[in-house]
């Protein structure tokens, strides 16, 4: 019997299942490779460049130092967010693309065994540029589109030992292209050896979203329902008093609950406060924090609510008022002492308004001051 197959194969065979049709559609880093390099040569030198095969491989840093071939030229590429890459030139292909830019073809001559120097290097910096442009912009929608952007001519590595302690990822992607220049007068390899960056491919799409740009589950978030409750101050009140409590009863607040307004979560939590007033003939708070300051500066912590100090099991005994002993009518009044007749010399006091009419009608207006009058009182 067959062993069952792995959860992991399957969704492994799936991926490379959906990789393989995407590629079937669209270009695949191997056949953009190959263009990129035929059609950076054909722009900048008008070179028949033709590439015969891509191989690719996934190899760690030592696989990577161990495929490094002698006696060839090394360059080193930098990358985005400080990753670095390799390119490897085999010397045929170097002295057809010197000899192109210098005697304005290539020719057949034995290839000189000397050393290799920078300008060496820096003559092959227009053909690593232009490929690697190309090569990001033909797998422009390619789902490794990241993992081939943003890589440039870097500079020369004197040897194979020197380029493994510059390389520091833990898997690097190898892809070995047979080049033929010139209708065959230079044959040779060129190796391109770029690291495996897991996480490109997230931060490409997250640089791609404009500001204010909907998430893939803004619309589902804003459906969940969330509970914030806004708390002025606490009060508290004997059971009785609560008890007796009905709809439209006052409760008086103290004056500094409106400075004192807290926003608790669904768990309890104080999340923000301010201060409650109003605004277009609405309710409105005004935060005071958080606002970017530490929460310390802002508003002391947030504190567990007091428990109300436990009520007795029966209420205190109050005293009642003593009471008035019950007095008749006649009682109180036999007990209240003489008070002495009130004596009024009323004088003289004529009710006939008309004399007073007359008076009046003759002077007009009456100039008597009052206050400048003098007083008589009769004492008895």
């Amino acid at each position: 019997m067959g062993e069952p197959a792995r959860q992991d194969d399957v969704l492994g065979q799936k991926a490379s299942a959906a990789r393989r049709a995407f590629e079937a559609r669209a270009m695949s880093p191997a056949k953009a490779l190959r263009r990129a390099l035929s059609r950076t040569a054909d722009v900048l030198w008008d070179l028949a460049l033709v590439t015969h095969g891509v191989s690719q491989e996934m190899l760690d840093q030592d696989g990577v130092v161990e495929r490094l071939p002698a006696n060839t030229l090394l360059v080193l590429l930098d990358g985005p967010e400080g990753a670095l890459g390799l390119a490897v030139i085999d010397r045929e292909v170097m002295t057809g693309v010197i000899e192109v830019q210098t005697l304005l073809q290539v020719t057949q001559m034995p290839v000189e065994d000397r050393p290799l120097t920078q300008t060496d290097a820096a003559m092959t910096a227009p053909l690593i540029d232009g490929t690697m442009e190309r090569l990001a912009c033909y797998l422009e929608g390619h789902p490794l589109h990241a993992q081939f952007a943003g890589y440039r001519f870097g500079a020369m590595v004197e040897d194979a030992r020197n380029a493994g302690l510059l390389l520091n990822a833990a898997g690097y992607r190898s892809y070995r292209v047979a080049v033929d220049l010139a209708l065959g007068r230079r044959k040779g390899d060129l190796v391109l050896v770029l690291p495996d960056r897991p996480h490109a491919e997230e931060a490409e799409l997250a640089a791609q979203v404009a500001p204010g740009t909907p998430g893939p589950h803004e619309q589902k978030m804003k459906l969940l329902p969330v509970r914030m409750e806004a708390v002025l101050c606490t009060l508290t009140l004997p059971l009785r008093a609560a008890q007796r409590l009905q709809p439209g009863d006052l409760l008086p607040l103290p004056p500094e609950a409106l400075d004192g307004v807290a926003f608790l979560a669904g768990s309890g939590a104080a999340v923000a406060g301010g201060r409650l007033g109003q605004m277009n003939g609405m309710r409105a708070v005004r935060l005071a924090w958080p606002e970017g300051a530490p929460r310390s500066e802002q508003a002391p912590e947030p504190t567990e609510r007091a428990e109300p100090a436990p009520l007795p099991a029966s209420p205190p005994e109050v005293a009642a008022p003593e009471q008035a002993p019950d007095l008749e009518v006649s009682e109180m009044s036999e007990a209240l002492p003489e008070l002495p007749p009130m004596a009024f010399d009323t004088g003289d006091f004529s009710f006939d308004a008309a004399p007073m009419e007359e008076e009046a009608s003759e002077d007009e207006t009456l100039d008597f001051d009052f206050a400048a009058a003098p007083l008589d009182i009769e004492e008895s």
